[in-house]
């Protein structure tokens, strides 16, 4: 239901769930920071709560867990809950017991989508499990293409894991969208509004052609970018991000949420580290 003129979205990226009571980098309780994330939401009254990837942490099978979790979220808040994989997540991993609220499925499970009052919000599912970059194949983007012919009433709005816009960080280079190129060219005229993302555990504004680019930070814990240039660090933050539209503007908004105290700082050798963290 809207709930006014403006709509809002909740964004939360790279949750990194463990199973068996595990601590991420043996400090951090990704399950504790996910629920408060969710908790968190509901002070911003949330139209609708996107997931942008990697659910588990190295593709642990928490699916089950998560998918209940997130169940009892979408009725606590009264929205729908829309999750799409991340390169952590592996194939067919975020299936149908997910995105209860969706519409229609594309080609892959993590293709959906959902329409809140108006507004469509597409999901695509960007690969990328033990590979360096998330891709779309070409049936996703045919699929995509097909879908934007007709616009909705309030437009659309693209949620992904790998952004198509580069990272500051030099040990991040090549491992967001593979061949931007192809998905710029499919929304290109359409009715996209924006493209939300996550991976970089850290937050990045860009621009596909004309449409606004969002990479949210981490609810798991975010990239110290002062780093060495041959390190990747850890910082405690645990944040999600406040979409805000309405008929003519959009904005973001990322909000902190406090968490326990943690840290942690890996060495990379080479500058490419395997598996990738983020």
């Amino acid at each position: 239901m809207l709930k006014s003129n403006v709509l809002r979205l909740v964004q939360l990226s790279d949750t990194h769930l463990l199973g068996e009571n595990g601590l991420l980098h043996g400090h951090i309780n990704t399950w504790s920071r996910t629920v408060a994330a969710l908790s968190a939401a509901a002070h911003f009254n949330p139209d609708a709560v996107l997931i942008t990837g990697d659910i588990a942490d190295r593709g642990q099978n928490i699916y089950p867990s998560a998918a209940r979790l997130f169940a009892q979220a979408q009725q606590d808040l009264q929205c729908p809950i829309i999750t799409m994989p991340g390169n952590h997540d592996p194939a067919g991993s975020v299936g149908n017991e997910f995105n209860r609220a969706r519409l229609a499925s594309g080609p892959f499970p993590g293709d959906t989508i959902h329409e809140v009052a108006g507004l469509r919000i597409i999901s695509l599912d960007s690969h990328g499990f033990g590979e360096r970059a998330g891709w779309l194949t070409s049936e996703q983007l045919q699929w995509l293409a097909d879908l934007l012919t007709t616009a909705a009433p309030r437009g659309s709005v693209l949620a992904l894991h790998h952004p198509p816009i580069p990272s500051v960080l030099l040990a991040q280079a090549g491992r967001g969208l593979a061949d931007p190129e192809n998905l710029a060219a499919v929304l290109a005229g359409s009715d996209i509004r924006g493209i939300f993302c996550g991976h970089y555990h850290s937050s990045a504004v860009g621009a596909l052609g004309t449409i606004p680019v969002w990479a949210a930070p981490a609810v798991s814990y975010n990239l110290n970018l002062f780093a060495p240039e041959t390190h990747i660090q850890g910082l405690d933050t645990s944040w999600l991000s406040v979409i805000t539209l309405d008929a003519e503007n959009l904005s973001v908004t990322p909000v902190h949420i406090n968490a326990p105290a943690a840290s942690f700082s890996c060495e990379i050798r080479g500058l490419t580290p395997e598996p990738a963290i983020a």
